[in-house]
């Protein structure tokens, strides 16, 4: 058996050849192997030279820009004046002229610069629409600020009004109009020039034509008589009267290009998701009207407006994913599928101090001038919450320190109203209702709601206290506090049902003001905000923000002499007026004003905090952070 064994494994001339044959096969696929090796190598390393090339360029445009000498071009002497052409000018008015867009902190400064990778970042909730003046939410003006230009807007750093798509202005000393010079060589990213027809278009066609669902922008845009067209590239307004956000309302309009939107019905844009076209540094990757971005099912991406007329982002493109659930929004970003997302609270404060979490992740914590708050609104068209003293007892229910301390653990403070604690608006004098359970009874008592036999609240006609509170799904905060108002509405004996909505149906009961109360929150977006938005009572018909519809008349005197009076500290006095009046009413239960919280995957640079928020058209990603994605 053993040598049967031995014969059958003999070493022949047949095996031998066999062998040769196939180490020779095996040595020519690894030639080609390592031919197509060092072919790789080579595409990649003339793709890296490529980029380099496209950085040194960047950088050499930004130097022609500013009048840095290049190759024996003599600059601009310092101290030496622009010669400036301001022919356009109405004459004996100071004209007031804007650096060129540029960068705050300019990422070509950097050795690591280069163009390319695509950014990531997730949104706890879909935006309904990104179509300019008709958007709902934070989330879609995020997105819409990356393609859509202002002729001006507040700088970064220092909060002042700068020029963006206008090169000079001039405002009437008496308040009653405004000229701007738009810039020669500012386009949109077709590559047609931005006019001054197309800002006329955008404020009168679009902004104020009362068959498109722009409430939002008309609420404030109303100050604004008419739109004059002075030259191709020169715009005037004229206003009702002099207010003290003239200036501001006007310059910060979304400039949309005419030739784009008005192709459009209304009530296509109305019925739009996507009609997303600007003069920005990003552009919409599809612009096909027949094929728009599709809430519920699309990605939204953005890619590098390759025609942009001022200073090139470098990242090829940003993409907004929505992930409406806030462990699995933290699941996916530490796997490492985003670079950038917005923690809960409790999130922020398990990694900020992870040195593992760290050492890969910035995690962010600044107040700016979009730091809002989160409140809970009354239905003031609604029994009970037409009566303040309701309203009031409610907010007398609920432990916002407790809230803070536990639910959002620690970070934030107790809000007291509309304003911005961190500006002059707000009046430092009023103090938060106190958390107090007994005078939430005296209130309802006074009311006309005492409890029966079984302690349950009932009014004079036999109705019991009940209400439906709605919050989005998918938040976790808001949940827990939708679970702490109803066990503390049942311990004063009210009914209170908690209602978790998708953000979308959320939206649509906002507008159609079908709800008791529910919970969001509001952005800001200036260092002195105009209140006429959210609280006059004309912004209650029509789908304006005055969804709660209150109406208080001294309120609306206080807005309305607000917005008229030019002396700073005289206007200060009537809004911290508005302030206590707001207060006292409580038409929201004004729950936490916090800061912005931010993890950022640092495999991106050149992220800076600034009192506007972030600005990511000066992030870019180093060569070798490109070539794995994370």
């Amino acid at each position: 058996m053993i040598k049967g064994i031995s014969m059958q494994n003999r070493f022949g001339l047949k095996d031998f050849v066999f062998l040769v044959l196939l180490l020779a096969i095996g040595g020519m696929i690894l030639l080609s192997m390592m031919q197509e090796d060092r072919v790789w190598d080579q595409v990649i390393n003339m793709n890296r030279n490529i980029e380099r090339l496209e950085s040194q360029m960047s950088i050499m445009e930004r130097r022609l820009e500013e009048g840095i000498e290049i190759s024996g071009t003599a600059p601009r002497q310092a101290g030496e004046p622009v010669q400036r052409d301001d022919s356009w000018a109405r004459p004996d008015v100071e004209v007031e002229w804007q650096e060129r867009p540029t960068f705050v902190n300019d990422p070509r400064d950097d050795e690591e610069y280069a163009l390319g990778g695509e950014f990531i970042e997730t949104f706890g909730a879909q935006p309904p629409t990104l179509t300019p003046y008709i958007y709902r939410d934070v989330y879609g003006r995020y997105v819409i600020d990356q393609v859509v230009e202002t002729l001006g807007r507040y700088h970064p750093e220092t909060a002042e009004m700068t020029g963006v798509l206008a090169e000079a202005w001039q405002m009437d000393p008496d308040g009653m109009w405004l000229r701007v010079k738009i810039w020669d060589n500012a386009r949109f990213s077709d590559g047609e020039p931005v006019t001054a027809e197309d800002v006329r278009f955008s404020h009168e066609d679009i902004g104020m034509n009362p068959e498109i669902q722009a409430e939002r922008y008309r609420s404030a845009a109303t100050l604004i008589d008419s739109v004059e067209v002075i030259d191709d590239k020169v715009i005037e307004f004229t206003f009702e009267e002099p207010r003290f956000n003239n200036k501001s309302t006007a310059l910060t309009i979304y400039v949309i290009p005419k030739h784009f939107y008005e192709d459009f019905t209304s009530s296509q844009i109305n019925e739009s998701t996507g009609l997303l076209m600007g003069s920005g540094p990003f552009r919409m990757r599809n612009l096909d009207p027949d094929n728009q971005y599709r809430p519920g099912r699309d990605d939204i991406v953005l890619v590098r407006n390759e025609q942009y007329w001022g200073p090139r982002a470098a990242l090829d493109g940003l993409r907004f994913e929505i992930i409406n659930d806030e462990l699995a929004e933290l699941t996916n970003y530490r796997n490492r599928n985003a670079d950038m997302m917005q923690p809960t609270p409790r999130q922020f404060n398990r990694y900020r101090d992870d040195e593992d979490f760290t050492a890969r992740n910035n995690a962010l914590k600044w107040y700016n001038l979009r730091s809002g708050y989160s409140f809970i609104a009354w239905n003031t068209s609604r029994e009970p919450f037409d009566d303040a003293r309701v309203r009031r007892a409610m907010t007398h229910l609920i432990d916002r320190e407790r809230i803070i301390r536990n639910i959002m653990e620690g970070i934030g403070e107790v809000a007291t109203g509309p304003f911005n604690p961190r500006t002059d608006q707000a009046n430092p004098e009023i103090e938060p209702l106190e958390y107090n359970v007994d005078r939430a009874r005296e209130l309802l008592a006074e009311a006309g709601w005492e409890p029966d036999s079984e302690g349950v609240l009932r009014n004079e006609r036999g109705d019991r206290f009940s209400f439906t509170y709605t919050v989005p799904s998918g938040v976790e905060a808001w949940e827990q506090i939708a679970n702490y108002l109803r066990d503390q509405s049942a311990r004063v004996g009210i009914r209170c049902e908690v209602d978790l909505r998708d953000w979308a149906v959320f939206s649509d009961m906002l507008r159609n003001r079908d709800f008791d109360a529910l919970s969001m929150a509001w952005s800001l977006s200036a260092p002195e905000t105009d209140p006429h938005q959210i609280w006059h009572s004309r912004q209650i018909g029509g789908g304006g923000d005055n969804f709660v519809s209150w109406e208080n008349e001294r309120a609306d005197e206080l807005i309305d002499s607000g917005r008229r009076e030019m002396d700073f500290e005289r206007r200060i006095e009537l809004w911290r007026e508005l302030h206590e009046i707001i207060h006292e009413e409580q038409p929201y239960t004004f729950m936490v004003s916090r800061p912005w919280l931010r993890f950022v995957n640092k495999r991106t640079e050149n992220v800076h905090t600034y009192r506007t928020g972030l600005e990511r058209p000066e992030f870019f990603m180093p060569l070798d952070n490109q070539q794995s994605p994370f």
